[in-house]
């Protein structure tokens, strides 16, 4: 048996999973390139004559299922849009994913935005770098201090909106803090919400308690511009909204205006509805927004993690006992066996 691998992968688990089959590894950040066109995908596949694929980025779709003999496919991202699964499961083909993977990176990096806001970190360094913020004397000190001491997130309250993976742990990050976190999310019971430390909320209660909004929930249609013009004005004068999930999540037109009109002090963004984010976007151009260019879920650590998971779920496979992680689990009783 052979795997095709695509998705960037550790080392460690490349070398576990050729224990057990033949693999060709192109890892598509270093190869420059993702796989769109099917037909093409498809001939790239029965070349290398695999019968494991393993993508992050590649569309699989219907016809690169058709047109090739996988017996599995994995895709190494929480919420593998580019995989046909209802294609794959009607032709016996269990598909493997990696949810949370990235979920403590995300967490990571909304803290430290929270932190970044709440410190006036970025605005200090870039006007210390630029020489626009001298002291002379102790009045530039007293100013300095009055205008960008900050605050403390021990002493702030926090909302999270959607509390999976990512939710959860920035919930458990903000604990050592001290901070007050509060949670909206209707498909997780209150008591598990509370069972966490965390007060659970309806959506109109949260927004206006809490001094950093910030959201992690999936998109679909009922999250489409789930935080619009009214839910920003619900906010507090002054609060802070952090958006690392989706751009289509938030108005964006609503939050530009809140921005710049001062009803909020400030945003952390790294996601945006044109993507990837230029400089010119009217969000980067804004001296109260920080930005990041969707690299919520980009550490190397998040390869490991991937990796891993894959190749668990391979070798659960290859011996017959079900995938933790299999987004069709409808198939497993109709699968196609491995090959001999």
């Amino acid at each position: 048996m052979k795997a095709l691998i695509t998705a960037s992968f550790a080392p460690e688990e490349l070398a576990r999973l050729q224990q057990t089959m033949e693999v060709e590894y192109q890892d598509w950040r270093v190869q420059r390139r993702i796989y769109f066109d099917g037909r093409e995908f498809a001939e790239r596949i029965r070349q290398a004559g695999a019968q494991v694929l393993v993508v992050e980025a590649d569309l699989v779709h219907d016809e690169v299922l058709e047109q090739t003999d996988l017996y599995l496919v994995a895709c190494c991202r929480g919420d593998p849009i580019n995989v046909a699964a209802a294609k794959a499961t009607a032709l016996g083909i269990p598909v493997l994913f990696t949810p949370a993977r990235n979920a403590r990176a995300v967490a990571e990096l909304t803290v430290a935005y929270m932190l970044a806001l709440a410190r006036n970190l970025y605005p200090v360094n870039w006007l210390l770098k630029t020489g626009q913020l001298r002291f002379t004397g102790a009045q530039d000190y007293l100013a300095a201090y009055e205008r960008y001491g900050g605050f403390e997130l021990g002493g702030a309250s926090v909302g999270i909106v959607g509390f999976g993976a990512i939710g959860r742990a920035v919930a458990e990050m903000l604990r050592g803090f001290g901070t007050r976190v509060l949670a909206f999310d209707p498909f997780v019971p209150a008591e598990e919400i509370s069972a966490r430390g965390v007060e659970p909320r309806s959506l109109g209660d949260l927004l206006p308690e809490v001094a950093f909004l910030t959201v992690h929930c999936p998109l679909n249609p009922s999250t489409t511009h789930l935080i619009g013009r009214a839910e920003i004005q619900r906010m507090r004068r002054g609060a802070y909204l952090l958006n690392l999930a989706r751009a289509q999540i938030v108005d964006e037109d609503a939050l530009y205006d809140a921005l710049t009109s001062g009803h909020l002090g400030g945003a952390a963004l790294d996601v945006f509805r044109d993507e990837p984010v230029q400089p010119e976007n009217r969000f980067v151009q804004l001296p109260n927004v920080l930005v990041s260019p969707h690299l919520g879920g980009a550490t190397r650590d998040v390869v490991r993690h991937q990796s891993r998971m894959v190749v668990d779920g391979i070798e659960r496979w290859l011996a017959g006992q079900k995938p933790l992680h299999l987004l069709n689990p409808e198939v497993w009783d109709k699968r196609k066996p491995p090959p001999a």
